[in-house]
């Protein structure tokens, strides 16, 4: 594969993996995870709850507890990198909890989470995810 193929490659990946953010978490266009998951999709993510961990489906019913239970949520990049079929985003997400996640009630605190997203793609589909995140700031 020459360089500018390459770099093609990687730029669409980095594309597929921020649509995977803005367009599923932060915007709640659910069907988009039909487009740009693989059928066979997993995130790596010990306590997120198994029924969110597969597939379109798992990623939809993620996203629809994340906007219910915290509707002011804002998410921000800061850096994506991009090296053959991985992405690497290092993001900010803050919000105010405001209804039931993961069998959780509302808490109505204000929180700021890091984090690191990893995905891994494949034939122009999100295969993997691997997450870790830190929820250390609420007030």
């Amino acid at each position: 594969m020459d360089n500018i193929s390459k770099e093609k490659d990687e730029e669409e990946n980095q594309v597929l993996a921020i649509r995977y953010h803005d367009d599923i978490f932060e915007r709640g266009k659910l069907e988009v995870a039909d487009e740009i998951l693989s059928p066979d999709f997993v995130i790596h993510n010990p306590v997120l709850p198994e029924e969110f961990r597969n597939g379109p489906a798992g990623t939809k019913r993620y996203a629809s507890a994340i906007m219910t239970a915290v509707p002011d949520r804002k998410l921000e990049h800061h850096e994506v990198l991009a090296k053959g079929d991985m992405v690497m985003i290092r993001w900010t997400n803050s919000g105010t909890h405001t209804g039931m996640l993961f069998g959780n009630p509302p808490t109505g605190k204000q929180y700021v989470a890091t984090g690191i997203d990893l995905f891994r793609i494949s034939d122009g589909k999100i295969q993997e995810l691997w997450q870790q995140y830190n929820f250390g700031n609420w007030s």
